[in-house]
C-alpha cells in the first residue's frame, strides 16, 4: 500500500502564536539572567545560581526553556514545574508562561505533560482561557486521547468559549484524529465563523475515515464558499478521490490546482501520482511523476508501492535503477517495497540483492524488514534461509514467527508449522488465523475448531478472518451449535462483517441445515455481490427450499447482478431437488441468451438429474444425446440411480454400460454398478463387480454420520462398537426398534447389496451409521430438542424411513445432511418429499 506523506499537524495559523503572550510588567527580574541562556546546560547552571541567591524563579526558568524548545528542556520545564507549582506565590501573574509551556509540550509531541500542566493550572486556581484549550485540545489529538477531548469539550461550553474560532478548529482536528469526524462534523456544523483551517481539518478527518465521499463533498462545498484551499486541503481531497478510485474526481480536483495557483509542493505531487496510479490510469500519474524535477524517496517509494500491488515488475525495476541515478538512498520502506514484490513475484535474486542491501546499511533489525526477509524466501520456497534469518534475528517479533509458522503452511508442512506455533512465546490473532487457516484448508476442520476454542481460552479475540475461517469448517463439519455462537459473538461484540464474512456465514448456515438463520443474515447485509447471492440460493437448494432459492435467482437478476457458473449450478440444483423442472428449463434455457454463460458438463448434469428424478427418463435420454459435449460419468450415474428408483431395467442397463466405457476402475461407479445390479437381482453381475472391485484394490467408502453434542463431534461407522456409551446405544437402539414398528415401520432392504434373506438384510441395515448417531443423540439430549446428523454418503432408503419413523415417536425434528442435500425430518414426514 503506498503511503501519501502529508504534514500530520495544521498550519500555525489555526492556534495563536507563543508571541502573543509577552511579559506583563510584574515578571520576576530574574527574567533577564534566564533570557542570556541558549540552551539546556545553561539553564541548570542560571537556575542553581538563581535558587542560591534569590530563591524560586521558576517562572524565568520555564520561560528560558520554552524559549529553547527542545523536548528535553520542555521536560526540565515541567520537572521544576511540578516542584514548585505548590508555592502560593506562584500562582500570581503566571498564566501567560503555563500558556507557553502548554503550548510547547503540545507542539513537541509531550502530551502527557501537557495534560499535566493543564490540570495544576486549575488546580492552581488559574482559569484557563482560550489559549490554554486551544493547545490543550492538540495535545489530547496527537494522544488520540478522546475522553481527555470530550472532557475539554465540555470544559469550553460551560465557559462559553465554544464560539471562538481557533477553539472549534482544535475541536474539530481533535475528534478528527480520535476518529470520531461525526463528532468534527457536529462541531463545524455549529460554527458561527469558518477559515480554512476548520474546512481542512475536516476534510482530512473524513478523507483518512470510512466516509471519503464526504470529503469531496466538502471541498467543493468550501469553494462553492469562497474559501481557498491550500496544499494541506488538496492532500486530503486527493487522498479521499485515491480511497474511491474514482479517477474522474481526482481529475477535477486536479484540475482545480492548475486553475487555481495552488502550490504544488511535494505533498501534492506524491498524493497525485498515488491517486492516479490507485486510480489504474499510470499514464497521468507517470507524466506528473516525469515532469517532478526534485524527485524525493517519499515519491520513489509511492510509486513503486503501486507498481508492486499491479505486479509491474518491469517498471519497478526501471524505478529502483533512477532512485540510484538520483543519488537517493533507499529507505526501511523502500525495502519493505521490493522485498514484497520479490516474495509476490517470486524474484528470488531481486529479494537476495535487497537482503544484501540490508545487511549492508543496518536495517536487518528494523522494525519489519527481518519479518518482509522471511517472508520473501518463504514465498520464493526457501523455508531454510527463511528459517536461518530468523534464527539470526536479535529481536523476534510474532510477525517473524508469524511468518515462518505461514511459510511451513505454504510448502505444506504443518506439523512443522504446528510445532514452530507451540513454540512461540507469544501470539497474536494473525498467528492463530495463520494455523486455523491451515487446518481448514488441509480438512483438519475438527482441530480448527479446537484452535479456535484455545484462542477464546488465552483471551485472544477473533477477528473477520478468524471468524470467516472457523464458518467454513462449521459448515462443512456441521457444528451448528458453534455456527450459532459466532453470530451471537459477532453480534455481541459489534464487529462489523465485510460481504466476505456475511458470505461465509451465510454459507456455513447453509451447510449446518438452517435456512432461516441463512436467510436473516443475508436480510441483514446491506451490500451484496454475486458471491452473496450465490451462497443463499445454494442455502436454499441444500435445505428443499427449491421455490425460495428460483424466486432469490429470479431476484438477483432484477437488482442488475451478474450470475456466474457456480449460481446457475446453485439454482439448478434446487430445481432438480424439489422437482421444479419447468423452473429448471427456463433457467438452463436463459443461460447462453440472456446471461452470455456457455454451460458447462455440471450444468448440463443438473438438467439430467433433474429430469431422471422427476420420472422424465426418455426426455433425460434425448437431452444427453443431444449435448454437444461427450457425458461424463456424472451424467450417466444420474441417470443410473434414477433408472433404479424408477425400475427402468432397459434404460438402465444401457446406462451401466455407457458407465462403464467412461470411467472404467473407478470405485463409485463399480459400487453404484453393484447396487443397480443387486437391485435388479443380478446377483452373477454383483458377484462379477464386487470380485472386480477386490482384485482392483478398490474399497467401498464405509459409511461415516457424526452428531454434535455439547460442542463436541461424535462419529460413528456402521457396524461401530468402539464408542464408550456403545451399551447405552445398543439398548436405545433396541427401544427405538420397538416403538417405531409398532407404528408400523418396516426395514426397507431393497439397497442391500448382498444375496441374502430378509432377516439377515434386515440385521445389514440395522447397524448403520445415521442410526447410531440419531440414538446417542436420544440418549444425550433433552427431550424436545432437534437432532442433527452429517453423513458422508447418500442416506439409504431404510434410513429414511427410520428418522421419518423417529421423529414421530419421539417428537423430535431430526435433520439429517447426507452428501446430496438436507432432510428435515417432521412428524413422519420429510422436507424432499420422499424423492432425493
Amino acid at each position: 500500500m503506498a503511503i501519501v506523506y502529508a504534514p500530520t499537524t495544521l498550519p500555525l495559523a489555526s492556534s495563536p502564536s507563543i508571541t502573543s503572550f509577552p511579559p506583563p510588567p510584574d515578571a520576576p527580574p530574574a527574567v533577564i539572567s534566564f533570557r542570556t541562556c541558549r540552551n539546556l546546560e545553561h539553564i541548570e547552571q542560571m537556575h542553581c545560581r538563581v535558587v542560591k541567591t534569590r530563591g524560586s524563579a521558576v517562572l524565568s526558568l520555564i520561560a528560558a526553556c520554552v524559549e529553547v524548545g527542545s523536548p528535553e528542556s520542555l521536560s526540565y520545564a515541567v520537572k521544576a514545574f511540578r516542584c514548585c507549582s505548590k508555592e502560593e506565590k506562584f500562582a500570581g501573574s503566571c498564566s501567560y508562561v503555563l500558556n507557553s509551556l502548554l503550548r510547547g509540550c503540545s507542539s513537541a509531541g509531550l502530551g502527557e505533560d501537557a495534560l499535566f500542566v493543564y490540570v495544576k493550572m486549575v488546580e492552581m486556581g488559574i482559569v484557563p482561557d482560550k489559549y490554554s484549550f486551544t493547545f490543550l485540545l492538540n495535545a489530547c489529538a496527537k494522544l488520540a486521547g478522546l475522553v481527555e477531548c470530550l472532557q475539554a469539550h465540555g470544559v469550553v461550553v460551560k465557559m462559553g468559549l465554544s464560539e471562538d474560532l481557533f477553539v472549534g478548529n482544535s475541536l474539530i482536528h481533535c475528534y478528527c484524529e480520535c476518529r470520531r469526524v461525526v463528532d468534527g462534523r457536529k462541531v463545524f456544523d455549529e460554527m458561527s465563523e469558518r477559515n480554512l483551517v476548520s474546512w481542512t481539518s475536516l476534510i482530512c478527518g473524513y478523507a483518512r475515515s470510512n466516509s471519503p465521499e464526504e470529503a469531496i463533498s466538502l471541498f467543493f462545498n468550501m469553494m462553492r464558499d469562497g474559501v481557498k484551499p491550500n496544499a494541506i486541503t488538496v492532500v486530503g481531497a486527493v487522498s479521499a478521490c485515491s480511497r474511491l478510485q474514482d479517477r474522474e474526481l481526482g481529475e477535477r480536483v486536479h484540475g482545480y490546482i492548475h486553475g487555481n495557483d495552488v502550490e504544488l509542493n511535494d505533498y501534492v505531487t506524491n498524493a497525485l501520482v498515488d491517486m492516479y496510479m490507485k486510480c489504474g490510469d499510470f499514464d497521468a500519474a507517470r507524466k506528473i511523476y516525469e515532469d517532478c524535477h526534485d524527485r524525493n524517496l517519499v515519491l520513489f517509494n509511492t510509486v513503486l508501492s503501486n507498481y508492486v500491488r499491479v505486479g509491474m515488475t518491469r517498471e519497478v525495476v526501471r524505478i529502483v535503477d533512477q532512485m540510484w541515478q538520483s543519488d537517493v538512498r533507499p529507505d526501511r520502506v523502500t525495502a519493505l517495497t521490493l522485498l514484497s514484490a520479490s516474495a509476490d513475484f517470486g524474484q528470488l535474486k531481486i529479494g537476495k540483492q535487497c537482503h544484501c542491501y540490508v545487511m549492508r546499511n543496518g536495517l536487518l533489525h528494523s522494525e519489519n524488514v527481518g519479518t518482509a526477509i522471511i517472508d520473501m524466501y518463504v514465498k520464493c520456497g526457501k523455508p531454510e534461509l527463511a528459517r536461518a534469518v530468523f534464527d539470526a534475528l536479535l529481536r523476534k517479533p510474532v510477525a517473524s514467527w508469524n511468518s515462518l509458522v505461514g511459510g511451513y503452511l505454504r510448502n505444506g508442512n504443518l506439523e512443522s508449522a504446528r510445532k514452530i506455533f507451540d513454540e512461540m512465546p507469544r501470539r497474536d490473532v494473525v498467528s492463530y488465523n495463520t494455523l486455523i487457516g491451515g487446518f481448514v484448508q488441509e480438512t483438519r476442520f475438527d482441530e480448527a475448531i479446537g484452535l479456535f476454542r484455545e484462542m477464546q481460552r488465552v483471551g485472544i479475540k477473533p477477528d473477520r478472518i478468524t471468524l470467516a475461517s472457523i464458518a467454513t469448517a462449521c459448515g462443512i463439519v456441521g457444528a451448528l451449535g458453534v455456527a450459532k455462537w459466532i453470530l451471537f459473538y459477532i453480534e455481541h461484540e459489534g464487529i462489523e462483517c465485510d460481504v466476505h464474512l456475511f458470505t461465509a456465514l451465510i454459507d456455513m448456515f447453509g451447510r449446518c441445515g438452517d435456512p432461516v438463520t441463512a436467510m436473516r443474515v443475508f436480510e441483514k447485509m446491506k451490500r451484496r455481490d454475486p458471491s452473496a447471492w450465490t451462497a443463499i440460493i445454494r442455502a436454499m437448494a441444500a435445505s428443499g427450499c427449491g421455490k425460495l432459492a428460483v424466486d432469490l435467482f429470479d431476484k438477483m437478476i432484477q437488482e442488475g447482478y451478474k450470475p456466474d457458473d457456480v449460481t446457475l449450478v446453485g439454482v439448478l440444483t434446487a430445481c432438480s431437488h424439489c422437482g421444479l423442472v419447468d423452473e429448471g428449463r427456463r433457467i438452463f434455457r436463459s443461460m447462453e441468451g440472456e446471461h452470455g454463460i456457455s454451460p458447462q458438463i455440471i450444468h448440463y448434469g443438473c438438467m439430467v438429474d433433474m429430469l431422471a428424478r422427476a420420472g422424465h427418463l426418455e426426455e433425460a435420454m434425448q437431452f444427453i444425446k443431444g449435448m454437444p459435449i461427450e457425458p461424463n460419468d456424472i451424467i450417466w450415474r444420474s441417470l443410473l440411480s434414477a433408472c433404479r428408483v424408477h425400475k427402468d431395467d432397459d434404460m438402465a442397463s444401457y446406462a451401466a454400460s455407457r458407465l462403464e466405457e467412461s470411467s472404467p476402475g473407478g470405485t463409485g461407479t463399480a459400487v453404484i454398478l453393484s447396487n443397480v445390479y443387486a437391485s435388479m437381482g443380478k446377483w452373477s453381475d454383483v458377484r462379477r463387480v464386487r470380485l472386480e472391485m477386490n482384485e482392483n484394490g478398490m474399497l467401498k467408502l464405509p459409511g461415516c454420520s457424526s452428531v454434535e453434542i455439547n460442542g463436541a463431534i461424535h462419529e460413528f461407522t456402521a457396524g461401530d462398537e468402539s464408542h464408550p456409551k456403545i451399551r447405552h446405544i445398543e439398548r436405545m437402539l433396541s427401544e427405538i426398534d420397538t416403538r417405531i414398528r409398532d407404528v408400523g415401520y418396516v426395514p426397507n432392504t431393497s439397497d442391500v447389496t448382498l444375496n441374502m434373506d430378509e432377516e439377515e438384510k434386515g440385521v445389514a441395515v440395522g447397524g448403520h451409521s445415521e442410526k447410531l448417531a440419531m440414538a446417542y443423540a436420544l440418549i444425550s439430549t433433552d427431550k424436545g430438542r432437534n437432532v442433527r446428523v452429517v453423513k458422508n454418503l447418500r442416506t439409504c432408503g431404510d434410513c429414511h424411513g427410520y428418522a421419518k419413523a423417529v421423529s414421530k415417536v419421539y417428537g423430535r425434528e431430526i435433520v439429517i445432511r447426507d452428501k446430496a442435500r438436507f432432510h428435515f425430518f417432521r412428524d413422519g414426514f420429510c422436507s424432499c418429499n420422499d424423492s432425493w
